[in-house]
């Protein structure tokens, strides 16, 4: 897939998991063309993975170069004059639209063309429809007229969707900040703090829906509710966790690419630790501490113990930030006891009652519920199951690094991270077999790890793969003169490349993913060695799943001028008709006991 837009994660293959997510949006952007899809508000904490799906959705819409063009902007936090922001949101969008008609990717930086190079570009597409709408905007920049030209950057999406008779997906990140940095006035003293409402009738639009992001919950729900009355956004929670087999790939995956040694109970541990969020494992797996040790479950503990207590790392800045910006307005002991009570036992509602008694009765219970509900649009604090509740936010390292900062002051107390976190390891190991037990369990179910891990190391070392024919299992047809020399390839075939979720583009048509891809070339030829894997818990494949997976065989032939081997992984073997018919279609076959055999 070419990554049109530079996406904010780094290398593609650091984008892991979120499969859930990203099927609920890409069926979601589906429905654009049938005039189907509402406009959506993703809603999550900052590095909670937001900008990481809007990205990759970006540029799977721009490699399907089909109906829908994607445009995609992120709003900065600082301070901006309107002119010149819709300066920039004009020439961004424009940017993204010339480029999808182009095939000519963006600025590794993502920043918009400049004027000139778009009129190029517009001409030389005889787009003059185009050429004529910049001569009129820049006509207003001139002049400064601030809401002309907010209002033709605004409607571009309109412009373009109508230009082509198609359809826009309107992608803004982090909405809830045009609301305080941008100004109208170029000496930044009226501030534009009603902006957004300007998308009030493009969020109810059938040809150009929007998908926005907010990262203070809070804040956004507030601005939601005052500027897109009647539920014009459709609310879509993004958990900042990924699930349990998710998170060990994203340790993994980081490891590898960092370059860090990295023992499999480390790896167990790291996931445990942070609960599988994909931010804490890269900020840990990041970390400059000199003494950093991921070989063992001793040394990947203190090394977290460390982060955590860093002023100066990602984990402590991320959460103090969220933690200043709200303490700024409700600053007083009663809003650290409040959220030292909730954070240590944040799986538990407690009433407005039990929070006022724990507090001594000492705030009136109007005054308590405007702090409760400062907190809670601070996200330091979650909404129970009624008003008159209330909660912790669940996550483990918030609690760390809170009661770093604020329980010696509160409880003249100061926690010892280190052997909390070693306790809470013991726990683990105590109330269920080992870590080698659970570590074994989870790779059960993540067997294309296992491949991708496996080709890595071949890569690596330039070796080729281990014994791969007595690896597959025996063929139900037999095989033309094409296919033995193919699966004699394989058997010394090396590697240049491995990806997991290797996307397969084909202009017009879906994009789909393949679970692990190798590529390989000489001198002479290339070749590309492409696993679909059936893990442990699931059924054995249905012929149409196997069809499926002949299918983007067919489609990665097309992308690819090289030699295309498939092998399909099925954990538990397959059905003797599914299995016959992948044979004849040239699709090697192994399950979990002859690939580690």
């Amino acid at each position: 897939m070419i990554y049109a837009l530079e996406e904010h994660i780094g290398e593609p293959v650091l984008f892991c998991g979120r499969q859930k997510e990203m099927a609920l949006l890409t069926d979601w952007a589906n429905m654009i063309p049938k005039k189907l899809a509402k406009s959506r508000v993703l809603l999550g904490r900052r590095k909670s993975g937001k900008t990481a799906l809007m990205q990759r959705l970006f540029n799977i819409l721009w490699n399907q170069n089909g109906l829908v063009i994607p445009l995609y902007l992120e709003i900065l936090e600082q301070d901006q004059w309107l002119l010149n922001f819709s300066d920039v949101y004009y020439r961004t969008f424009l940017s993204q639209y010339l480029s999808f008609k182009s095939r000519r990717v963006l600025a590794s930086d993502n920043k918009p063309w400049e004027f000139s190079e778009l009129f190029d570009m517009a001409r030389e597409l005889g787009f003059d429809k185009v050429l004529r709408n910049m001569d009129i905007f820049q006509e207003h920049m001139s002049a400064e007229r601030v809401a002309n030209t907010q209002d033709m950057a605004f409607g571009t999406p309109a412009f373009i969707a109508d230009l082509e008779k198609a359809f826009c997906l309107v992608m803004i990140d982090e909405i809830q900040f045009m609301t305080k940095y941008i100004y109208y006035d170029q000496e930044r003293k009226n501030r534009a703090h009603n902006l957004p409402g300007g998308y009030h009738g493009l969020v109810e639009s059938k040809v150009s829906p929007m998908l926005v992001s907010g990262s203070y919950v809070g804040w956004v729900m507030q601005m939601i509710h005052k500027m897109f009355k009647g539920g014009r956004l459709k609310q879509t929670p993004v958990s900042p966790k990924l699930t349990e087999a998710e998170g060990l790939e994203a340790v993994y995956r980081y490891g590898e690419h960092l370059n860090k040694p990295l023992s499999d109970e480390a790896a167990f541990v790291i996931n445990d630790l942070t609960q599988s969020d994909p931010f804490y494992i890269a900020s840990l797996l990041k970390s400059d501490w000199e003494e950093q040790d991921f070989t063992s479950v001793d040394g990947a503990i203190k090394t977290l113990a460390f982060e955590i207590r860093n002023k100066r790392g990602e984990l402590f800045g991320t959460w103090s930030e969220y933690i200043a910006l709200t303490l700024n307005e409700v600053n007083d002991k009663y809003a650290k006891k409040i959220i030292l009570l909730l954070s240590k036992e944040r799986y538990k509602e407690f009433t407005r009652k039990e929070i006022s008694n724990h507090l001594g009765g000492q705030l009136d219970d109007s005054v308590l519920e405007k702090k409760l509900q400062a907190l809670v649009y601070g996200d330091l604090i979650s909404p129970g199951s009624n008003a008159f509740r209330y909660c912790g936010i669940p996550d483990d390292i918030l609690d760390l690094i809170f009661r770093d900062l604020y329980q010696e002051e509160i409880d003249d107390v100061i926690p010892n991270i280190d052997n909390e976190l070693f306790d809470k390891v013991a726990a683990l190991e105590k109330d269920k077999k080992s870590l080698q037990g659970m570590l074994n369990e989870l790779k059960g179910r993540m067997l294309e790890l296992i491949v991708y891990r496996e080709l890595n190391r071949c890569r690596k070392t330039q070796k080729p793969i281990r014994h791969f024919q007595k690896r597959l299992r025996p063929r139900m047809v037999v095989d033309s003169a094409k296919q033995q020399a193919l699966l004699a390839l394989c058997e010394k075939a090396l590697f240049q490349n491995v990806v997991m979720n290797h996307y397969v583009s084909v202009p017009g048509q879906i994009v789909e993913e393949i679970d692990v891809v190798a590529e390989g070339f000489d001198a002479e030829s290339a070749w590309v060695l492409a696993f679909e894997v059936k893990n442990r818990d699931e059924k054995k494949p249905s012929m149409t799943e196997a069809q499926l997976f002949v299918s983007k065989l067919s489609k990665l032939k097309h992308a690819k001028t090289s030699l295309v081997c498939g092998v399909y992984l099925s954990a538990e073997g397959f059905e003797a008709k599914v299995e016959k018919w992948l044979h004849e279609q040239g699709v090697f076959t192994t399950d979990r006991a002859h690939w580690e055999s």
